[in-house]
């Protein structure tokens, strides 16, 4: 593959990148996509992109400029420019941008946008940001690999996202809300203790909520309950640590509140789809030597 283009923001403290060499002649085309962890000072200003580009914030707080409209950046936004739209995009230095970002191209690209009423300089918010996010990563994953297959499968990951993204989209005021603000004061609580939770009544005791209203709240916002999302947060720290720290799987399960090694498995397989032992086995089998 040829070196990262220009157009790639190097105001980044970390990402996952993947771009096509050439276009492959059909009527969508992705050409690049992927995930950047901006850096407080990140700041963007362009006249235009040379393709459809769309914009999914994970996290992080920032501002928009786009086609002279202003826009607050937090999570659960996505945005959509493409050619002969200005835009600024600049990151909140307290809390710098998380956000994916698919660019596409082709006669089939501006039809797709055309038919589904999806405008460049469009601007929203979904509620339900998880299904976006892991295809997102489903994306960025497929695209990495650069087989004879990922720019197929990128052009179909890319349209459903635009259509999961249409069919969440709601207008960013309705999310100012007493409900909303305390499902997020609770999603955060969750995001930022998972570690001390054990149970749904620990959560909501924690957020001073009753235990089947803080329920009702994930329903309505998110695609998932609170203590299905505790347990992917705790499963993901899991993996991490199995990964990059090392861990056996017995610590690894210490390490995540689970007294039974056997318990913390099951748990682990019913989220990753692999058993914590394999898990670390394949991966530190892939690691250099």
């Amino acid at each position: 593959m040829l070196p990262p283009p220009a157009f790639l923001s190097r105001q980044v403290e970390s990402s996952r990148v993947f771009f096509f060499d050439a276009p492959n002649g059909a009527d969508f085309q992705v050409r690049c996509g992927g995930l950047e962890r901006c850096r407080p000072d990140y700041r963007i200003k362009r006249q235009g992109f040379p393709w459809f580009l769309l914009e999914f914030v994970h996290g992080g707080r920032g501002s928009l400029v786009i086609d002279g409209a202003e826009a607050t950046l937090k999570s659960g936004v996505f945005f959509l420019y493409g050619p002969g739209v200005p835009h600024r995009i600049v990151s909140d230095p307290d809390k710098p941008l998380v956000k994916y970002f698919v660019g596409f191209s082709g006669e089939g690209a501006a039809d797709f946008l055309a038919r589904h009423e999806l405008a460049p300089g469009m601007v929203s918010q979904c509620l339900k940001a998880e299904p976006i996010r892991r295809a997102f990563d489903t994306l960025v994953e497929r695209g990495s690999r650069n087989s004879k297959y990922s720019q197929a499968l990128c052009a179909a990951t890319v349209q459903q996202l635009l259509l999961m993204c249409r069919e969440d989209a709601v207008v960013a005021g309705s999310t100012d809300t007493r409900a909303f603000a305390t499902f997020s004061r609770a999603k955060k609580a969750i995001e930022d203790g998972f570690l001390g939770f054990a149970s749904l009544e620990a959560i909501a005791t924690a957020c001073q909520l009753d235990g089947p209203y803080l329920c009702r709240l994930f329903a309505r916002f998110h695609d998932e309950s609170p203590y299905q999302f505790l347990t992917r947060l705790r499963m993901r720290h899991a993996a991490s640590l199995l990964l990059e720290g090392g861990l056996s799987v017995k610590d690894a399960a210490r390490a995540t509140g689970f007294a039974d090694p056997f318990h913390f498995s099951r748990v682990f397989k019913s989220v990753h789809r692999v058993p914590p032992s394999r898990f670390r086995e394949a991966m530190h089998a892939k690691q250099p030597r």
